[in-house]
Order: C-alpha cells, then sequence, then structure tokens
C-alpha cells in the first residue's frame, strides 16, 4: 500500500526548493487552485481558451468552428465563439484603410476628393469615355470627342408644304423618313418652327431651299439661319441669297448656308429658319419625299 502524508506545507531542508529525486513523480491530485498560482483545472483539450468568471476563478472555453471569431455573448459575462456580423460593423475611414462608403452600384468607379476622402463615379453610358470635367476638379463620364468616337448626332428634316413670302417657316417640318435616310443620337426636337437640340457642343447647322417664281420680275429671295441664347431673342447667325431672273416664264433657283454654333444650354440655346423674297409669288418649296427646303445638323464636338 502506498504511504500517504498529511502535510500543510512541505519546505526544503535547505533553501527554498523542495527536489523530487530523479525517477520519482509528484502529483497533485486535486489540482493548484488559482490563488496558488494554478489554474484550479485538472485538464484541457487542444484549442482551449481560459477566462476569468471570477477573482480567483477560471473557466475554459472550447475551440470554435473553421472561420468563427471570439466576441464578448449576448449578456457580456463572457467570451464565446460566432460568426462575423457584418451589419454591425461600422464603416471603416479611408485613414484606417477602408472607403468610408457603404454601398456600391455595379459599374462606379472610385476617385479621391481630397487626401483621406473617397467618392463614386456611376457607370455611363454606352462609347462614353472617361475624362476630366470642365473644372479639372473630378473624373466624368461625356460623349467621345474629335476622332475618339466618330460622329454621334445628326438630324434632317423639311417642309412638306410649299411657303411662300417672307417669315419663319412655323408649320410643315418633318423628319426626313426617305431612301434608307435614320437619325443618328437622339436628333432634334421641333415645336412651331423652333429646333431644340438633344445635347451642349459644337454642332453644324446647315439649311437650303429650292424656289420658284413664275409670275412676276421681283425675283430674288434668302434663307437664314436664327439662333438664340436665353429662348428669347433671336440674332442672325448666317444667311445667302438667290435671285430668278431670266426669260422664260417659270424661273428656278435655290441656295445652301452652314454655321458651326457652340450650344452651351439645351433649354436656352435653340434655333429656327427665316425665308424672305421680295415676291408673295415665290415659292419655297416643299413635299414628302424629297428634301427640297431642309435643314441638316451634326454634332462635331463637345463644347
Amino acid at each position: 500500500m502506498a504511504s500517504k502524508i498529511k502535510v500543510d506545507q512541505i519546505e526544503g531542508s535547505t533553501g527554498t526548493s523542495v527536489t523530487i529525486p530523479t525517477g520519482h513523480t509528484f502529483t497533485v491530485t486535486d489540482g493548484m487552485s488559482v490563488a496558488g498560482g494554478g489554474t484550479g483545472l485538472t485538464s484541457f483539450a487542444a484549442g482551449d481558451v481560459l477566462y476569468a468568471t471570477g477573482s480567483t476563478t477560471l473557466a475554459k472555453l472550447p475551440k470554435g468552428t473553421a472561420e468563427q471569431v471570439l466576441a464578448m455573448n449576448s449578456g457580456a459575462t463572457a467570451p464565446d465563439w460566432g460568426s462575423v456580423d457584418l451589419t454591425v460593423l461600422p464603416t471603416i475611414t479611408v485613414a484606417k484603410g477602408g472607403t468610408n462608403l457603404s454601398s456600391f452600384t455595379t459599374g462606379d468607379i472610385l476617385y479621391a476628393t481630397g487626401s483621406t476622402t473617397l467618392a463614386k463615379l456611376g457607370v455611363g453610358s454606352a462609347a462614353d469615355v472617361l475624362t476630366m470635367n470642365a473644372g479639372a476638379t473630378a473624373p466624368e463620364w461625356a460623349a467621345a470627342a474629335g476622332g475618339g468616337g466618330g460622329i454621334t448626332e445628326q438630324d434632317s428634316w423639311r417642309i412638306t408644304v410649299n411657303a411662300t413670302g417672307n417669315g419663319y417657316f412655323t408649320a410643315n417640318w418633318e423628319r426626313t423618313d426617305t431612301d434608307g435616310y435614320s437619325v443618328l443620337g437622339t436628333g432634334l426636337t421641333e415645336s412651331s418652327g423652333v429646333f431644340t437640340f438633344p445635347s451642349t457642343g459644337h454642332w453644324l447647322i446647315s439649311t437650303g431651299t429650292y424656289a420658284r417664281n413664275s409670275v412676276d420680275d421681283d425675283r430674288y429671295g434668302l434663307m437664314r439661319i436664327d439662333v438664340t441664347v436665353d429662348n428669347s431673342s433671336y440674332t442672325t447667325l448666317s444667311d445667302t441669297g438667290f435671285n430668278t431672273w431670266g426669260e422664260s416664264s417659270t424661273r428656278h433657283s435655290g441656295c445652301y448656308v452652314s454655321a458651326p454654333w457652340d450650344v452651351t444650354s439645351t433649354s436656352l440655346c435653340k434655333f429656327k429658319i427665316y425665308h424672305g423674297s421680295g415676291s408673295a409669288n415665290t415659292n419655297f418649296y416643299g413635299t414628302t419625299d424629297i428634301n427640297h427646303t431642309y435643314i441638316h445638323v451634326i454634332r462635331l464636338a463637345d463644347t
């Protein structure tokens, strides 16, 4: 039978240490308390985490599962393993390696607005190119200018009924729709002879007419492009004239004029076409199947 020695304290005969002879073991069967510098626990499993449950007591938390994180339980009394709830995490600032943004839309581009701030630029339209804004302060999407993307807008309109005398072509306009023509881009809109552009930019405006006078000798005429930059007062951008002098009873003529114009506002910058003649008998021809009296516009570049 093994011997038992019951003592309250063991001290070495000399010095401050107790030596266990080689080949012998010293077993503490009831564990060593926290107060004595131990854990008060007699066994562990791989991955256990120790945590205090009081000033002189420890407990062990078994290891969690893959990718779980250690956090406080719902009562904030002890650690616990669980999954990360991203909805409760704060937005990470740029200074800490984040974006300080909480959501994105497909196609967003991030750009710096300062040394510690980011912003997002939404997706552009098809064939747009990334360029700097007018103030050179931030990127923006814009239609390709010059040779970058080619012509993106062109349109053609004509009058369908003859006009005479002097005045603006205020009625009977239609978009050209014969011989395979189709508008490129959005195209113009027209109301009572006033044309509105679909976008800002440098535009080429052209107009022409086929005219005839078969009654009297006062047979000169003109075509004029008038523009407004305030949607109110109009001035002449360009004009041209013609005459129908001759010996036959019916005399034919025509003219054509074009001019580039910088459209800086689609709500304020508009144009209309004026016709003039020395005789009320001069006809500016209009029809639904041929461009006799017409306009053409082409967008050349950005403003």
